[in-house]
């Protein structure tokens, strides 16, 4: 029986091995553009590091969906097994998050004090009704102007909460926001 049970740790551990390099091997693709120990060099792609686990599993599963639109996000995320995506989530959300460059702090606008209902009031992330709500501070404001736009136009619809909130702002608004939430 000994000899047993040393036989199956002995071939479960060059496949647990094999596992972890698959994940390694995936998230290695996403640094050409998120940036691994630095902020991505294109303040159009959010950090993906340092956000909540939670947040991130959702976002690649809703891209393998297809319930998050993007061609090259959804090709990535199929480079994750759908088994692998909570530990590819976990191993982002321990890495630090890092410092974005030129942002500037701004006066919070008003709409700043509804997104603290789901972001947080040091608007960090955490639990939402709609799952899990991504890390704003520190994000690029070009990102997140961006999408807070794609929310507006019911282009990005897989969080309804914050389609009808980004609806509900004009331009200005929007733009406002995304500059207050990257200077934090």
């Amino acid at each position: 029986m000994k000899h047993l049970l040393a036989a199956i740790v002995f071939l479960a551990a060059p496949a647990a091995a094999r596992a972890a390099d698959a994940v390694e091997a995936a998230l290695d693709q996403c640094w050409s553009c998120h940036g691994k120990e630095a902020a991505p060099k294109d303040a159009s792609i959010p950090v993906i590091q340092g956000q909540s686990a939670a947040y991130l599993e959702k976002q690649l599963k809703d891209f393998r969906a297809g319930t998050r639109d993007s061609q090259i996000m959804s090709s990535m995320a199929e480079a994750v097994r759908r088994d692998d995506i909570p530990r590819a989530a976990a191993i982002l959300a321990a890495m630090p998050w890092p410092k974005i460059s030129g942002a500037v702090q701004a006066p919070a606008p008003d709409a700043a004090a509804a997104c603290a209902g789901c972001h947080g009031a040091a608007m960090l992330g955490g639990p939402s009704p709609e799952g899990a709500a991504p890390r704003l501070a520190g994000q690029t404001a070009e990102y997140l102007g961006a999408e807070m736009d794609a929310f507006a136009r019911g282009e990005r619809a897989n969080a309804k909460t914050m389609t009808a909130m980004m609806k509900a702002l004009s331009a200005q608004e929007r733009k406002a926001l995304a500059g207050y939430l990257a200077g934090i």
